[in-house]
């Protein structure tokens, strides 16, 4: 019988979404498989967060191997260097491209009828990764050549998800260095004022989406 989740971070504009496979329903499962109340709605897609669009995908029918078999997706990366991916929406019904910038609840795509990609029956998966190792149950996997590591998205959609990352600003330009050292490949530079998302501190280094920086160049916010 399907779960219904108490959801505040609504990612389906319907009144009721229920869960059909949770986080590691089943080997491998990265995420959780909503659907509306009803089995005749088609209800718009939303943004879970601000943020810009990453990749999409728009795929017919239904496919089982690489990437086609998330179907027609689209993937969000957030300023705290989460991702959310949206898949098995219907064909043709992207309202986003790579580049976008979305705001929370912004409609993005529709609800796919049947559904695409690798699927038995029309749902939404939503999925939440971090791009570093996070203090709770994981799956590991690659996207786009990148290392994600994904987590439970049921704490993000009820709200009662913690933070991750803490928002350090810049208090004067700081280099970006690929470890954690002045001996490690330098990068680029953040400038004064920037808000940087901290992901990891390590013998005065912080870590963020773009490489390392030394501690004393930041202040948390």
């Amino acid at each position: 019988m399907a779960e219904i989740w108490n959801v505040v971070n609504k990612v389906m504009d319907t009144d009721v979404t229920k869960c059909t496979c949770g986080f590691k329903g089943y080997s491998g499962h990265k995420g959780a498989d909503l659907i509306p109340k009803s089995v005749s709605e088609t209800p718009l897609i939303l943004a879970y967060d601000d943020g810009v669009v990453w990749q999409t995908g728009n795929v017919h029918g239904k496919q089982t191997k690489g990437i086609a078999a998330c179907g027609t997706y689209v993937a969000i990366r957030h300023s705290d260097y989460t991702v959310t991916r949206y898949q098995h929406l219907m064909y043709g019904s992207l309202m986003v491209q790579p580049g976008d910038k979305v705001k929370r609840g912004q409609p993005i795509a529709r609800y796919g009828r049947p559904g695409t990609g690798n699927v038995t029956g029309p749902h939404l998966h939503f999925d939440i990764s971090y791009p570093s190792k996070p203090n709770t149950d994981y799956i590991k996997d690659k996207f786009f050549d990148e290392v994600r590591f994904y987590v439970d998205p049921k704490p993000f959609l009820c709200g009662t998800a913690n933070v991750a990352a803490a928002t350090h600003k810049v208090k004067k330009a700081v280099n970006i260095r690929k470890g954690p050292g002045t001996q490690h490949e330098l990068l680029g530079e953040y400038p004064k004022g920037k808000l940087v998302a901290v992901l990891e501190e390590q013998n005065g280094w912080c870590r963020t989406g773009d490489g390392w920086v030394a501690g004393n160049y930041l202040k948390k916010i």
